[in-house]
């Protein structure tokens, strides 16, 4: 599991298709499509059924989706610690 399909996966639920995802995320819709199948192959299992009216999360997906969003969270308030620690200019250490 790698940062990028976590970040795909919340993307795609934040926007209700790969295509708005790919589009939100600077990405060509196939670099996404391709992140979320080694995801899905990675796991063993479907996150996601994908139909002409967009995507709809299967309940592994589901499970995924809420803990990919807690994960992030966590990645990305590292990030900042490690950045305010460092002295970056104009970091600020958010309260936890």
């Amino acid at each position: 599991m790698k940062d990028h399909q976590l970040r795909a996966l919340v993307k795609v639920a934040e926007e209700g298709s790969i295509r708005g995802a790919a589009r939100a995320l600077n990405l060509s819709q196939s670099a996404l499509t391709k992140a979320l199948r080694e995801l899905e192959g990675d796991l063993g299992t479907q996150l996601l059924i994908r139909s002409y009216r967009g995507v709809e999360f299967t309940p592994a997906g589901k499970t995924l989706l809420s803990r990919a969003r807690l994960a992030l969270s966590t990645l990305d308030r590292a990030r900042n610690e490690i950045r305010w620690l460092r002295g970056a200019p104009g970091s600020r250490l958010p309260p936890p």
